[in-house]
Formats: C-alpha cells, sequence, structure tokens
C-alpha cells in the first residue's frame, strides 16, 4: 500500500491541498466541519506527515548524520544515548553509519550525509584516517561538523575528547598509592592518536615515582591482549596492571582469570565508561570516561553550531 499524500487526501475530498495542509493544522480560517473531515480522512487511511518535506521547505532537514570508527559493544552506546537524549528533545532526528575502520569508507559516509541534506554531522575518525582533507566538501557546503573521541591534531573543526592528562596523571597516583613496584601497562592500537596521547601522559606520570618499573604492550584488539598476556605473565610477575581503555580491561581480565591471578592481590586500574568493570571484579579501580556526556555535549556542540550559521568562528575543543 502507497504512502498517502497530502494531494491524495485533497482529491478524495474534493478540495484543495492548502485546504486540507492548513485543517491538520487546525489553522483559524478552516471550518471545524472541513477539519473533523480532512482527520477522519487522514486517520481512515493511516496520513503521516512527510518530515523531509516540511523540513526540506524549510531548510533544513531536523537529521543528523553520525559517524563511527566501528560498531563495538564498548564506549559507542552510551555514546549514542548521550546524542539520542539532545536531539530528540530538541525535534532532530539521527542516523549512524559505520566506517569499519577505512578511509575510504570514512569518504563514503560522508557523502551519504550529504546526499541525505543532514543539517549536521557527528564524527568519530577511523585509525587509518590520517588527514582531515575529506571533510572540506562539507564545510564548503556549510554543513557543520563535530569530532568527537577519536581525532588528528588539527584547528578547524570543534571536537569532544577525554582530558588524558587528568586521566593518567590519576592513574598513576593510584598505582604509587597502591605501593606497585613493577607495573604492566596495556595500550590499544598503536597506530592510534589517542592510544600515542594516552601513552605519552602515562609515561610522563609514571616517571615522577622512580621505585615503579613498569612494561608496556599494544593491542589492538581484546583478543590481542589476551594472547600477548598469555604468554607475558609466565615469564613475568606484576604487582600492578593498568588498561588504557574497556576492550584493553576486557583481554587483561580474562588473562588474570585464566593465570589465577585475584585482583585483590595486585592493583588493575583502567579507563573505563563505566558498564563492563561492574560485572568484571569490584576490586579494580575504574577513571570513568563518560561515553553518555561526551554524546551530549559533541550534540549540544552541533546544534549550537547548526543555528549560529556562523562557519567562520574559531575551532574549540571541549575536555570531559
Amino acid at each position: 500500500m502507497k504512502r498517502i499524500t497530502i494531494k491524495d487526501l485533497a482529491e478524495m475530498l474534493n478540495i484543495s491541498t492548502s485546504t486540507v495542509s492548513r485543517a491538520l493544522k487546525d489553522h483559524p480560517d478552516i471550518s471545524s466541519a472541513v477539519k473533523q473531515k480532512v482527520k477522519e480522512a487522514a486517520e481512515t487511511f493511516n496520513y503521516v506527515p512527510n518530515d523531509f518535506a516540511i523540513n526540506f521547505r524549510k531548510k533544513s532537514s531536523k537529521v543528523i548524520g553520525l559517524i563511527i570508527p566501528e560498531i563495538s559493544m564498548f564506549f559507542i552506546p552510551s555514546i549514542i544515548k548521550g546524542i539520542s537524549s539532545v536531539l530528540h528533545k530538541e525535534g532532530y532526528h539521527f542516523f549512524m553509519l559505520s566506517s569499519e575502520e577505512s578511509y575510504q569508507i570514512e569518504e563514503e559516509n560522508l557523502l551519504t550525509c550529504i546526499n541525505s541534506r543532514v543539517d549536521g554531522i557527528i564524527i568519530s575518525l577511523t585509525r587509518n584516517t590520517h588527514d582531515l582533507n575529506h571533510l572540506d566538501k562539507i564545510k564548503a557546503m556549510g554543513i557543520p561538523a563535530v569530532i568527537f573521541d577519536k581525532t588528528l591534531p588539527q584547528k578547524e573543526y570543534d571536537e569532544v575528547i577525554f582530558d588524558n592528562a587528568k586521566n593518567m596523571a590519576m592513574a598513576a597516583d593510584q598505582l604509587a598509592a597502591a605501593d606497585c613496584r613493577k607495573v604492566l601497562a596495556v595500550f590499544g592500537d598503536e597506530n592510534l592518536e589517542m592510544t600515542q596521547v594516552r601513552k605519552d601522559f602515562f609515561l610522563k606520570e609514571i616517571s615522577r615515582f622512580p621505585d615503579i618499573k613498569y612494561k608496556l604492550v599494544y593491542c589492538n584488539s581484546a583478543d590481542t591482549v589476551k594472547d600477548k598476556l598469555d604468554i607475558l605473565l609466565d615469564y613475568e610477575d606484576f604487582d600492578g596492571f593498568f588498561a588504557m581503555s574497556d576492550e584493553t580491561l576486557a583481554g587483561l581480565h580474562s588473562m588474570l582469570i585464566k593465570k589465577n591471578i585475584r585482583g585483590n592481590s595486585v592493583k588493575v586500574v583502567a579507563i573505563s565508561e563505566g558498564t563492563l568493570p561492574k560485572y568484571l571484579d569490584l576490586s579494580y579501580e575504574c577513571l570513568i570516561n563518560d561515553g553518555f556526556k561526551m554524546g551530549m555535549t559533541a550534540a549540544i556542540r552541533l546544534l549550537h553550531l547548526i543555528r549560529s550559521q556562523n562557519m567562520a568562528q574559531a575551532a574549540q575543543t571541549f575536555y570531559i
């Protein structure tokens, strides 16, 4: 069954489309009898307003494009909830596209957003994105964008990122307070900007405690953490562990269980969205990276840019 339009209703009732439109909006110039007749027909034939057409006439789609590097159980769900809590309240809809950690697909996703006439874009970059040249087209078209979480050193777009300096200082303090002497720090994909930033801050902060020896490992997935630690923990002992994300924490936890290393006998500090550790070991010390707040902040900032229509304003960085 085809979708019923205002034109269809007008032909059925032998009145003009403008009369149908105004009747559906309870316009005072339309009589009560005509309003009732139009509304009854609309209900009978399941008429649904075409929001896209309405917003197109207003030169606004009220739609936002959300582009993420990959769909993951870690962190992304809380981001989506944060974005949704802001956009739906303001009458906006959004759709999500996964770039599958591919720069080429990320480019294609940007084109999809352009062709869908989005009002703005919220994007987290792939690990294979090394410049922002592919964003030039949306900037030229006046489509505002906010980058969140995974970004690059840049000054063109607003970005919402976690305060890695503060988190690493807290992590080092907690390991030192637990009298750790040998720490294994588990980081993510070595090619990611975020991994390098967190690693650099970690090294800076742990150096404040010269008695603490440490070892770094890079792992691009929870399974890689398991594979590397399955060998490493047979040959080296550690009294402290640091995990830079929920994904690395999941792999670390699995190996601590396998090697019978109890959480109350070692110190485990991790950066986490906050949900996963509740189901692992309550002795783990977690520094919460609030994905919900990050999503809210990115959405609020994007709506500000859309409404201000000032693409020349200086880009800002917002720390969560």
